[in-house]
């Protein structure tokens, strides 16, 4: 019984031995992993941000009321320089009291009324403006003026088909290197990022006129889109 286990063991053996060596060099899957990155230069054509109105009061209705009149002039410049309602939204509304500490007690000293918007400007000629008629406003937070291209879709697809091209020159270059030929791709993955030109923080709680004395000049730069290409592609 011993022995006959021995022989079907050694007839397994030999079985796989004779199969590994029937396989060529054509049944071995060689590859190689590049990667490659494009890049694209763009020009920014709209700008957004995020704009504050915070009020006091003796009491909710009349912190509701000074933060209303002085959205409302906010809203009039907004219109005025072309800023459509779609792109005018509230982001953040907020009525809460507010105290302050008088000798170590706490004091109720009224009612705050905030309303917070975010803003896209289409018109991107009329930001430097804007901003200025907007400072003439006092008392209110203009936080983090972005600029961006509204349509990166061009923009992207040619990062991307740079980032092929540079990507399978270097596989072509590797493998001229090794004396081989580079095939078909097996695998191919992709990470695409856009860089913001602009990001200023502009804070005018207390604008006063000789601070827009100047009228205010934002260039729009230039901003760029990339993709970074993956590939991993057969050898021979």
């Amino acid at each position: 019984m011993k022995q006959k286990r021995i022989v079907v063991i050694g007839v397994l053996i030999a079985i796989v031995v004779l199969l590994s060596s029937c396989m060529s060099n054509k049944d071995l899957v060689r590859t190689i992993e590049v990667s490659a990155t494009g890049e694209v230069t763009l020009t920014p054509d709209i700008a957004s941000f995020s704009i504050q109105v915070s009020e006091l009061g003796k009491t909710t209705s009349e912190a509701q009321n000074f933060a209303n009149e002085k959205m409302a002039q906010l809203l009039s410049i907004m219109r005025k320089n072309g800023i459509e309602e779609k792109d005018i939204k509230t982001t953040m509304l907020n009525l809460r009291p507010s105290y302050q500490w008088i000798e170590g007690k706490q004091y109720l000293e009224g009612q705050v009324a905030s309303q917070t918007l975010s803003v896209t400007l289409r018109k991107l000629e009329n930001l430097g403006s804007l901003i200025d008629q907007l400072g003439e406003v006092s008392g209110i937070y203009l936080n983090t003026v972005m600029l961006d291209k509204e349509d990166k879709s061009i923009g992207l697809e040619e990062a991307r088909q740079q980032a092929v091209q540079k990507a399978l020159a270097k596989a072509e270059l590797y493998a001229k290197g090794a004396q081989m030929q580079v095939g078909k791709p097996i695998t191919i993955s992709e990470y695409s990022t856009a860089s913001n030109p602009y990001n200023s923080r502009l804070k005018m709680a207390m604008a006063s006129e000789a601070a827009y004395d100047m009228a205010t000049e934002i260039p729009a730069g230039t901003m760029s889109v990339t993709s970074t290409v993956s590939m991993v592609l057969e050898m021979y």
